[in-house]
C-alpha cells in the first residue's frame, strides 16, 4: 500500500503541472478568430476558371508557422487539390493577418494548419449571395502583393461610399444602428474601436476588435462596419491594402434623442 500511495503521489506531482501550463497557452489564431475566417473565405474566393470547367473540387490543407511576431512563414501544401485550387488557397492564405501564440505573457512561434474547402455547388451558392463571382477593383491598376500600407504613408486614404448625397459617418450609424438589446437592459454605453484592412476591392478584412464593450456592441460595430463601401488607398498609382481603426460610440441616451456624436477616431473618414 506504501509503493501504490507513493506512485500516485508521484504521478500527481509530475502531470499536475504539465496540464495547468497546457490551458494557459493561447493558440495562434486569426484576427476575428473562426466566424470572421468563414466570413472571409465567402467574400475573397475565387475559384479557378480551369477547375470550375473540369469540375475539380476537394479540400486544400495547408500547413505553416506563426511566429512571435504574428509572421506566416514555412507553408507547405500537406493535401493538395490541382495547381490552380492550391495557389487560391496560398492566395487566400496570404491575405489573412495572424495573433501569435503566447504563454504566460512571452509570444511564442506555433505550428498551424488550415483547410480550404473547393466545393462548387457551395461555391455558386455563395456567389450568388454575395452579388458577384470575380473581384472587382473601383481603382486600378492594383497592387498584387499582400503588403498592407499605413494611411500616413499613402497618395490617398481609402474614404468609405456612403448611399446617398450629404451623408456623413455619424449620420450613416445613426441611420444603420440597432442598439442591442443586452445593452439596453443592462443600460450600457461606451466606445467599440476595431481594426480592419480595406482591400484593393473596397471590401473589409481582418476585422479584430481592438476595444471592446460587449452585450452586443462589438458584434454591432462590426456589423455596422461591414455595411460600409470602400474607396481603396493609393500609393505610387497603385490600390493598395491598407491599415485601419475606427470607433463606434454606443451612447444610449444619445441613441434614444436620435442624435450620433462620434470619438475621436485614428482615421478621419
Amino acid at each position: 500500500m506504501k509503493t501504490l500511495r507513493f506512485v500516485n503521489l508521484f504521478f500527481v506531482l509530475i502531470f499536475l503541472p504539465v496540464f495547468s501550463n497546457a490551458q494557459t497557452i493561447i493558440h495562434a489564431d486569426n484576427y476575428g478568430g473562426r466566424q470572421q475566417f468563414k466570413d472571409f473565405i465567402k467574400e475573397e474566393m475565387v475559384y479557378p476558371e480551369k477547375a470550375l470547367q473540369t469540375q475539380i473540387e476537394g479540400t486544400v490543407v495547408l500547413t505553416f508557422i506563426v511566429d512571435k511576431d504574428g509572421q506566416v512563414k514555412d507553408t507547405k501544401v500537406s493535401q493538395s487539390v490541382s495547381t490552380e485550387i492550391d495557389a487560391e488557397a496560398m492566395r487566400l492564405l496570404g491575405l489573412l493577418l495572424w495573433e501569435p501564440a503566447e504563454y504566460r505573457g512571452m509570444k511564442l512561434e506555433e505550428e498551424k494548419t488550415i483547410e480550404f474547402d473547393f466545393a462548387i455547388k457551395k461555391y455558386h451558392r455563395c456567389t450568388e449571395s454575395r452579388g458577384y463571382e470575380k473581384l472587382d477593383f473601383p481603382i486600378k491598376p492594383v497592387d498584387t502583393s499582400t503588403k498592407i500600407y499605413e494611411t500616413i504613408h499613402l497618395d490617398k486614404q481609402p474614404k468609405p461610399v456612403y448611399e446617398s448625397k450629404g451623408m456623413n459617418f455619424a449620420s450613416f450609424i445613426m441611420k444603420n444602428m440597432t442598439y442591442p438589446e443586452s445593452a439596453v437592459k443592462q443600460n450600457i454605453s461606451g466606445s467599440v474601436t476595431v481594426f480592419f484592412v480595406v482591400e484593393p476591392t473596397g471590401r473589409i478584412s481582418n476585422v479584430k476588435i481592438e476595444k471592446g464593450v460587449g452585450a452586443g456592441c462589438n458584434q454591432e460595430a462590426i456589423r455596422l462596419l461591414k455595411l460600409m463601401k470602400w474607396i481603396p488607398g493609393v500609393k505610387d498609382g497603385l490600390a493598395v491594402r491598407t491599415k485601419m481603426t475606427l470607433t463606434i460610440t454606443f451612447n444610449l441616451q444619445d441613441f434614444e434623442n436620435q442624435k450620433y456624436v462620434p470619438a475621436n477616431n485614428s482615421n478621419q473618414i
